[in-house]
């Protein structure tokens, strides 16, 4: 009996290579994170107040923040890869320490500026102009 091997071209092996790699690198859509809980576990641009946590939730059409103090939520699209808001920013009121009150301030300016968000492996991150936050999914 005889043997038969395929071979790829070099091109076409390539070409397959690096079009698994884009679809690797691919832009988030509401089907990757809707009904998911995510927590920060990297900051880049600020300092997580301290024993402070910071966690994204997203549903089929919005996104809800806890980012140390107030709990907020908004309604926003995913779609292209880039986070955007669709209505107002609503939040409770509550009154905690000044570096938690901050950290609500930068977190939800970082979501209303229209992050990018992309999946990094496993991490899910949140790039802003001078801002990166590193998510991981919470149980």
């Amino acid at each position: 009996m005889r043997s038969t091997h395929l071979t790829w071209p070099p091109v076409a092996l390539a070409a397959a290579v690096v079009a698994t790699a884009l679809a690797a690198c691919g832009t988030t859509g509401a089907q990757d994170v809707a009904g998911r809980t995510f927590v920060a576990v990297e900051v880049t641009g600020h300092e997580l107040a301290a024993g402070s946590q910071v966690v994204v939730a997203f549903t089929e059409d919005s996104v809800g923040l806890q980012p140390g103090c107030n709990s907020m939520s908004a309604p926003a699209t995913w779609e292209d890869g880039t986070l955007r808001l669709t209505g107002e920013m609503r939040s409770t009121m509550m009154a905690c320490s000044d570096e938690l009150m901050a950290q609500d301030q930068w977190f939800s300016d970082l979501v209303a500026s229209g992050p990018a968000l992309a999946f990094d492996g496993d991490n899910l991150r949140l790039t802003g102009q001078d801002v990166t936050v590193v998510l991981v999914e919470h149980d």
